[in-house]
């Protein structure tokens, strides 16, 4: 007896399960400033151990092309994406085949799917405004205004705000929006509504601020006279740790054989500082797009970073001053109108939109009722947060009892 007990505890030894190992993820280095687009996907392909089938993109002008991507210990499939946003060209990696492939950049991954959004709070929220803010004139003339619902409104601020483009555009159907896209547009579009309801910081902009923080951390001595511009990039994002981007609309642009600058790294400057510096020195914006610190030309590029800003309690403020500048029927060119009458929200859009411009800052200001939506990376949205505050804006939770 006692020796059958001794077997059946080896026997359940034997069958006890094991814990199994954390799976470890793949990841590469994906290191190519102002590289070729061939060497690079020849390169990813042997970190990966697959075989790089260019297809019909084989002896194309496209793989000639340059990329400039530093991004260390990221999975596969980021390091794809950051390729195909810098080279213009969509990086397939086919796991099963075990191959890297290049399709158009038009060429969706993503098979469409439907998706409907009920806005019953949106609209209330835009109808409450309209009541109280907006332009009154002659309903019977719609040759003179366009007069949407409040759920057509919402449909076409989100695909400006979103840059959706012109295709697969969304049906305003009651109070809901049905779309047929893409699950990461679908997804943008649900964060957007949230966001429109709560107000606040979209996902995109709460990483741009990681990242930053990450870069300002670095400081070093570099430059000399009129430094190459490529010299100075890598300087800045050699030690880098988060992953960082040039994207196509600013390859473009940029000539790494012969462009210089005159910004210089050093002294007071930390390298995000420094970074800013030269993005206003050339022209181009700084924001986060997937994880990733992300150099375009804002005037070609959509940003995914963006704030809601809720202005009801400023527009409440407005509308008692302006009451305050109505002169005496009786005089002469005196002021008789209202915010009502000088637009409403739009005035404080105007004005916001004058004065990022005037402080360099490239950027889509977009109102939905009282609520603002300011695109761009944390450097715009600051200016534009500190834009409204000087207008009389505080952010709830924030407003003071004077």
């Amino acid at each position: 007896m006692k020796r059958f007990a001794i077997s059946l505890v080896a026997l359940l030894s034997v069958l006890a399960p094991v814990a199994a190992e954390p799976k470890v993820e793949r990841t590469v280095n994906c290191v190519y400033p102002a590289a070729v687009l061939e060497t690079a996907l020849n390169d990813l392909a042997t970190q990966l151990g697959y075989a790089f089938e260019p297809g019909e993109f084989a002896d194309s002008y496209e793989l000639e092309g340059l990329v400039w991507v530093h991004a260390k210990g990221v999975s596969p499939q980021l390091a794809a994406k950051l390729l195909s946003a810098s080279a213009g060209v969509r990086v397939v990696l086919d796991d099963a085949n075990r191959t890297l492939t290049v399709r158009a950049l038009d060429a969706s991954a993503e098979p469409p799917k439907v998706r409907a959004f009920k806005v019953d709070a949106l609209c209330r929220q835009y109808l409450d405004y309209q009541k109280r803010y907006g332009f009154q004139g002659d309903a019977g003339s719609p040759e003179l205004f366009d007069n949407p619902t409040a759920t057509e409104e919402l449909r076409d601020a989100a695909a400006e705000v979103l840059q959706l483009g012109e295709e697969a555009p969304g049906s305003a159907v009651g109070k809901r929006l049905v779309y047929t896209r893409n699950a990461s547009d679908l997804d943008r579009l649900d964060e957007l509504f949230r966001l429109l309801e709560s107000g606040g910081e979209s996902s995109a902009l709460r990483q741009d601020r990681l990242n930053r923080d990450a870069l300002s951390k670095l400081r070093s001595e570099f430059g000399g006279e009129q430094p190459l511009l490529s010299a100075t990039l890598w300087q800045l994002f050699k030690d880098c740790p988060t992953p960082v981007y040039l994207d196509y609309s600013l390859m473009q642009a940029v000539d790494f054989e012969y462009d210089s600058t005159e910004a210089r790294l050093g002294g007071e400057l930390n390298h995000h500082e420094a970074l800013l510096a030269v993005a206003r020195e050339q022209g181009f914006e700084v924001d986060s797009l997937d994880g990733a610190l992300r150099l375009h030309q804002a005037y070609f590029s959509s940003s995914a970073s963006y704030r809601v800003f809720d202005v009801s309690g400023l527009l409440a403020e407005l509308e008692k001053q302006y009451a305050e500048l109505k002169t005496d029927p009786q005089t002469q060119e005196g002021f008789q109108g209202d915010l009502r009458t000088e637009g409403g929200v739009q005035v404080v859009v105007d004005a916001l939109s004058i004065q990022l411009d005037n402080a360099g800052c490239a950027s889509l200001v977009r109102a939905y009722g009282s609520r603002l939506v300011v695109s761009g990376g944390v450097d715009v949205i600051d200016r534009a947060a500190e834009v409204l505050a000087a207008m009389g804006w505080q952010a709830e939770g924030e407003r003071k009892e004077k």
